[in-house]
């Protein structure tokens, strides 16, 4: 018996002569997954900064009666965070952060510190990407967003981002959710991912990924609202891939994305047919030029004309967004879908003998 307990010892300590050095000992930081992932997918993160153009309305206090708006334009930047998808200096970002970027132009600024001017080559405000093609000397360090992750329920990732202010952010989380829907001022988005990651403005457009450096999704502060904590945000990796595939292919047949404007989502969505307030028109009205959109007719049994929309109206906004022209649909609008409740904000001017007299009001209209 005595000898069988000394065998037994004898292999007990062999054992932990052999584990002992491996269970002792901790991880080093630099064999930590998360610390190499980093370190290989950091250098194509990059910090987006454009500059754009947004028009703000003002109420002049001596007119309240008359409901007179007022509208001036303001620059303003947009910061965010993108990834170098492509050596050749191809970027990929969320389509909020570049949005009406005066002469699409941006400035590109990698966590090496080298800056650099992008073209915004196509936007995507209903899917929230776009495309910048940056004017790189030498080729760029790049992200390979074709390895995409399995996208695992409870499996680690790890947002990067590029801020201006902290030259890198880095979060960690688990994925919580697939598929998540979510309902939005502009509409409503399908098919997002769920982190408990935290995504913050400065982090919108920057890559997430797992513990082996694949591709999760990107990131996207603009579907989270208000900060909740343990809720973000991303746009699937093969849907981003799948639309970059597309835009690049595009880009080597030359093709220019289409730009919808406002006028055809007047139409299409709630069957008004409108026409820009010129100054001989606003003269007319006794309006301020670029108060809204004049209502030159709408169509038979259309959502406008269910909702009491007639012409001579002038819509001054579009839910939170004011419209002065025609042009290019607004990001903001392009969201808006089948079914969704949308509040116009309605200027009305009716004519009492010598008098114009001017009446504010909003409806509520339900796209089709």
């Amino acid at each position: 018996m005595r000898r069988q307990w000394r065998k037994r010892g004898s292999i007990g300590l062999a054992l932990l002569w052999l584990l002992g050095p491996a269970v002792g000992r901790a991880e080093a930081p630099a064999d930590e997954p998360v610390v190499q992932v980093v370190q290989k997918v950091l250098p194509a993160v990059a910090n987006i900064n454009a500059e754009r153009v947004v028009q703000r309305q003002m109420r002049d206090p001596f007119e309240l009666f008359f409901g007179r708006y007022y509208s001036f334009s303001e620059r303003v930047r947009s910061l965010g965070s993108g990834v170098v998808v492509a050596p050749e200096g191809f970027v990929l970002t969320c389509a909020h952060v570049v949005e009406r970027a005066v002469n699409r132009a941006v400035k590109v600024s990698l966590s090496q510190g080298n800056d650099l001017q992008a073209k915004v080559l196509f936007e995507d405000p209903v899917q929230d990407l776009a495309l910048l093609k940056v004017d790189a000397p030498k080729p760029l360090p790049s992200y390979d967003i074709h390895r995409l992750s399995p996208n695992l329920l409870g499996q680690t990732v790890i947002v990067l981002g590029n801020p201006v202010g902290y030259q890198n952010s880095v979060s960690k989380g688990i994925l919580s959710a697939k598929g998540r829907v979510i309902q939005t001022e502009e509409g409503q988005i399908e098919g997002l991912l769920q982190t408990d990651a935290a995504i913050n403005p400065g982090n919108s457009g920057g890559p997430v990924v797992d513990l082996t450096g694949a591709f999760v999704g990107l990131s996207s502060a603009k579907f989270s609202g208000e900060a909740i904590e343990g809720i973000g945000f991303a746009i699937p990796g093969d849907r981003v891939l799948a639309w970059y595939r597309k835009a690049r292919e595009n880009v080597q047949e030359g093709r220019k994305a289409p730009t919808a404007t406002l006028g055809d989502f007047l139409v299409k969505r709630f069957g008004i047919v409108a026409q820009e307030l010129t100054e001989d028109l606003a003269a007319s009205f006794r309006v301020a030029p670029g108060s809204g959109l004049l209502v030159g007719s709408v169509e038979s049994g259309s959502p406008a004309a269910a909702a009491g929309i007639q012409a001579g109206m002038i819509v001054a906004a579009i839910g939170n967004v004011p419209v002065t022209d025609l042009g290019e649909l607004p990001p903001e609008l392009a969201r808006i879908g089948a079914g969704a409740k949308v509040i116009l904000t309605i200027t009305l001017v009716e004519q009492r003998g010598p008098i114009l007299l001017q009446r504010t009001q909003t409806v509520e209209v339900v796209a089709r």
